[in-house]
């Protein structure tokens, strides 16, 4: 299952919220023990602009970062 989630400041940490629909779908409890997987949400497009062409494969990696950057200001909200 996957999420968008921002994180908050929890003390000297970071948390982060799961929505009530996953902790119901996946029937979480207090006492489970998850494995998370990190990435950042910029990250995964990057990817998915790479796979699907987007981005040039071969390209260094300061013209990919160019090319996102432009990619990103024309993303609609």
């Amino acid at each position: 299952m996957e999420t968008i989630a921002k994180p908050k400041k929890w003390g000297n940490s970071i948390g982060v919220i799961i929505p009530k629909e996953i902790i119901e779908e996946q029937n979480i409890t207090l006492e489970d023990e998850l494995v998370l997987h990190i990435e950042k949400k910029k990250d995964k497009e990057k990817k998915r602009l790479l796979k699907e062409g987007y981005l040039e494969m071969n390209a260094d990696s300061k013209k990919i970062n160019k090319e996102w950057e432009t990619a990103d200001a024309e993303w609609p909200d």
